[in-house]
């Protein structure tokens, strides 16, 4: 669920880094005049395509949008590792209670699933 740099539009302003909240988008080399996107680390929430000056970051032709993230009351167990890992600050609640998600912070980016040990975060993703 990856984004792409296009190098021949990208013009190395580092916006795209500096609205990376996982610090995905690195410089291609010493002089920091290109960046380019670790498809293995990016999680595809769009931040640094909206951020984008010049328009050179577009999703990867199989990228599929997250619609929503919802937290199982059935599976969570309140460990905090979502809240802790969300870097909108979206997730909330009591600790060993059921967790919800405030959906006027999240920005769909699906870092709470990816740290939940009991697989309690249902992320939808938009069809293919």
């Amino acid at each position: 669920m990856a984004y792409v740099i296009d190098n021949e539009l990208c013009v190395g302003c580092g916006a795209c880094a500096y609205e990376c909240l996982f610090g995905v988008p690195q410089p291609t080399d010493w002089k920091k005049q290109k960046y380019t996107i670790d498809k293995e680390k990016c999680l595809g929430c769009g931040q640094c395509e909206q951020i984008c000056p010049n328009s050179a970051i577009s999703p990867c032709p199989d990228h599929r949008a997250i619609l929503s993230v919802t937290i199982d009351e059935e599976k969570c167990i309140g460990c905090t590792l979502c809240k802790r890992n969300c870097p909108a600050g979206a997730p909330y609640g009591e600790v060993k209670k059921p967790f919800k998600i405030d959906e006027t912070k999240c920005f769909r980016c699906g870092n709470c699933a990816a740290k939940c040990p009991k697989k309690a975060i249902d992320v939808v993703y938009e069809q293919a």
